[in-house]
C-alpha cells in the first residue's frame, strides 16, 4: 500500500479544481434501437463514455411463466484524476450476471479451467 501525504496548500488546490470544474463537452443521444449514447469531459479531467443498448433477455415472470424482456446493458468508461496529478481509467459492461469492472490497477481474477 502507497501511502500519500499532501501540504494543506496541496489539498486546498484539488478541492478547488474539482469545486470549480466545468463541462466543457457533453453529447446525449438516442440510438435507433432505443438505446443511448452518451458523454461528458470536465476541466478537472473527469471523463465518462457510455453505451446502452437494449437486449432481450428470458426470464422468468411472477406467475412463473417464461417471457422475453427488453433489458439495458450497458458498455463504458470514466476517468478521474489522482491527487499525484495521474489519471485512473476503469472500463465496465453489464450482462446476464451483472455488473464488470476493468482497470489496469485492479486484480484480476483467475480464469476457471
Amino acid at each position: 500500500m502507497k501511502l500519500e501525504f499532501f501540504s494543506d496548500a496541496e489539498r486546498e488546490a484539488i478541492r478547488d479544481r474539482d469545486r470549480f470544474a466545468e463541462i466543457t463537452s457533453f453529447e446525449n443521444q438516442q440510438t435507433q434501437d432505443g438505446g443511448n449514447v452518451n458523454s461528458f469531459t470536465a476541466t478537472n479531467g473527469l471523463e465518462r463514455q457510455e453505451e446502452i443498448r437494449l437486449q432481450e433477455v428470458r426470464v422468468i415472470n411472477d406467475d412463473g411463466q417464461e417471457e422475453l424482456r427488453l433489458v439495458p446493458f450497458y458498455t463504458g468508461s470514466f476517468t478521474f484524476p489522482n491527487p499525484d496529478g495521474t489519471f485512473t481509467t476503469r472500463r465496465y459492461y453489464t450482462d446476464e450476471t451483472g455488473i464488470h469492472f476493468e482497470g489496469d490497477d485492479l486484480p484480476v481474477a483467475p480464469q476457471a479451467f
